[in-house]
């Protein structure tokens, strides 16, 4: 047969490929970050290398699974070995399952360099690859792929590298990282699909932190421990930290706790709470460990990939070392949490309990501004220090609530809907309407953001009321069982009270809008018929007016006072539109068919 010579190149380029890209891929793969140390690997340049990884190995699935806000792909990458894809075959197979989340903030980088250099060691080096014989790996390179396109050399202001940052927010602006539970990003929607989907043992969320200068290289945030089931804090805390500690100190990156602090970290360094905003705090309403690394942003960019790179091997080693006892960790601490009667919703620092910890830092001192001329804090790094500090790292109750029977929520809370059903929250839609006796709460008062914050103005400290009311709960409504694993979820958002609730997050502002008022020189006569007809309504006003003496002088503070105890007053201002139910009901459901019956 003749060849020509283009066809010729053709089949020597093909053979090349085969072999480049065959199933025992070649050892010497190289990532950018390894090409250039001061380079931070593109979402094009990640998704193309995790991509060709695929090609070469059956080790490893990359496609595509969501969109985030600015319309461009979310990756969703599978590392494991027996061919193990889908989460119920991992389930059965008994193997532990791991999420890597990375550029959620894409000028904070290292996880993505991270990774890639991670997927090619599971694949080539047979001392890694031993590890997926026990667990799976899910990696999403880069979570805001938005802000990934927004390169520049000058969004980090402060960071020591790589020469091109990614933006903070996504194309809508938003931190992703304040979105989890509010959930207003597409970005968050896929995330929480996917999460959702794999319900993974252990999650890591890669970052880089600013602040204090100090010696460490990374850092790391765990789970709030007073905030997981017994089991659960009980293993993250005896187990899974010691050993994580341990093994980045062998391996040369000596670990120190996230420095949160309200000055110098000589003066002492707390706990951070990662309420359900934030990734581990979401991740933790499904008893789902979560570990943040935060490398420092003063320390060389190379030293902060490869520190990252230490911190999620020796994770999948501790996933790795613990398989089975992680697996039964979480069931239980699914039991506990099932079973816990009182959940806290609020949390204050413990101060009570302070430990100690051996902290290596720079002196702190004060200098004139060579800007302002003021007093400005530097930290001396040819003056290094090790000593004990103060460390707080615990969390108390500051509110807690009895888990209800179930809740109500009314069928044109869409939005919340949404959410629940994304969360996979069992719910139900009640089949006819019913009157129903039950206790109704009232927003007392709250206070507000003066400032946009994510695209919300969030309020806090709600103080709430209690009335015992007869409510017709429509046919429609949705039911929500208390008693399922989304137990936690349900009681972080459920409560106007919790922080990250859905009142709190401006889910149900309508309810604080007045929608009838009253003519005053109207209203005066038939106040003067109410207040004549109800003498108890007069001794209270009586009461008020003592209590409050500049009210005598204001005759339409006093109308208006009349007009709120009256019938008149419309009942569903500044009420809850969310039913607690305390008490079993027996209801008469349907399975819940979708957001809009």
């Amino acid at each position: 047969m003749f060849f020509t010579f283009r066809a010729c190149m053709t089949l020597i380029f093909c053979l090349w490929i085969s072999e480049a890209f065959s199933q025992t891929p070649r050892t010497n793969w190289i990532t950018p970050f390894e090409r250039d140390s001061s380079w931070s690997a593109t979402q094009d340049e990640a998704h193309d290398f995790f991509l060709q990884l695929a090609v070469a190995s059956p080790l490893v699935h990359s496609s595509p699974f969501g969109m985030s806000d600015g319309f461009l792909p979310i990756y969703e990458v599978i590392i494991s070995a027996n061919g193990l894809i889908k989460p119920e075959d991992v389930r059965a197979s008994g193997k532990t399952i791991v999420l890597i989340n990375n550029a959620i903030h894409p000028g904070e980088s290292e996880g993505v360099d991270a990774c890639l250099m991670l997927a090619r060691d599971l694949v080539n080096l047979p001392t890694i690859r031993k590890l997926l014989d026990r667990i799976v790996v899910v990696i999403l390179p880069y979570y805001n792929t938005d802000g990934g396109l927004q390169r520049s050399s000058t969004f980090r202001a402060n960071q020591q590298g790589p020469r091109d940052q990614g933006f903070r927010g996504n194309a809508s602006n938003l931190d992703l990282n304040r979105d989890f539970v509010k959930c207003d990003s597409r970005n968050a929607q896929t995330f929480t699909r996917l999460f959702r989907k794999w319900d993974p043992d252990l999650f890591v969320d890669t970052h880089t932190s600013n602040g204090a200068d100090y010696q460490s290289t990374i850092t790391v945030i765990a789970t709030q421990p007073d905030k997981l089931p017994p089991a659960l804090a009980a293993f993250q805390q005896s187990v899974l930290l010691p050993e994580l500690y341990s093994v980045m100190d062998k391996a040369g990156w000596p670990m120190t706790p996230y420095v949160h602090s309200d000055g110098p970290p000589e003066n002492g360094i707390q706990g951070f709470l990662d309420l359900p905003r934030y990734s581990t705090g979401y991740a933790a309403l499904f008893q789902t460990l979560g570990c943040m690394p935060e490398t420092h942003m003063l320390k060389p960019f190379p030293d902060r990939v490869r520190s990252t790179y230490h911190f999620l091997l020796a994770t999948l080693e501790s996933a790795y070392n613990h398989s089975e006892q992680l697996i039964d960790v979480r069931k239980q601490a699914r039991r506990e949490a099932r079973k816990t009667a009182l959940w806290p919703i609020q949390w204050v620092l413990d101060s009570t309990r302070m430990e100690t910890l051996l902290f290596g830092g720079y002196t702190a001192s004060y200098k004139p501004s060579l800007v302002s001329g003021l007093p400005r804090l530097y930290y001396d790094r040819n003056q290094p220090w090790h000593k004990q500090i103060p460390y707080y790292p615990r969390y108390a109750s500051a509110l807690a609530i009895p888990r209800p029977e179930g809740w109500i929520l009314p069928q044109s809370c869409t939005k919340i809907i949404e959410r629940l059903d994304l969360n996979q929250v069992h719910m139900y839609r009640i089949k006819s309407d019913t009157l129903i006796q039950t206790a109704v709460k009232f927003i007392e008062s709250e206070k507000t953001f003066t400032g946009a914050y994510e695209g919300h103005y969030p309020h806090y400290q709600v103080e709430v009321r209690e009335e015992v009311q007869q409510i017709l709960v429509r046919a429609g409504d949705i039911w929500i069982p208390s008693d399922q694993e989304a137990i936690a979820y349900l009681m972080a958002t459920m409560d106007p009270r919790a922080p990250d609730s859905w009142f709190a997050w401006n889910f149900m502002d309508g309810i604080l809008g007045q929608k009838e008022y009253f003519s005053a020189y109207v209203f005066e006569d038939l106040a003067a018929e109410i207040l004549a007809n109800d003498q108890k309504m007069r001794a209270e006003l009586e009461l008020e007016l003592d209590a409050r003496p500049d009210m005598r002088k204001d005759g339409d503070a006093i109308l208006d006072w009349v007009y709120r105890k009256s019938d008149y007053y419309e009942p569903t201002h500044r009420r809850y539109p969310i039913l607690s139910i305390e008490d079993a009901i027996v209801w008469s459901l349907k399975p819940f068919d979708g957001i809009y019956p």
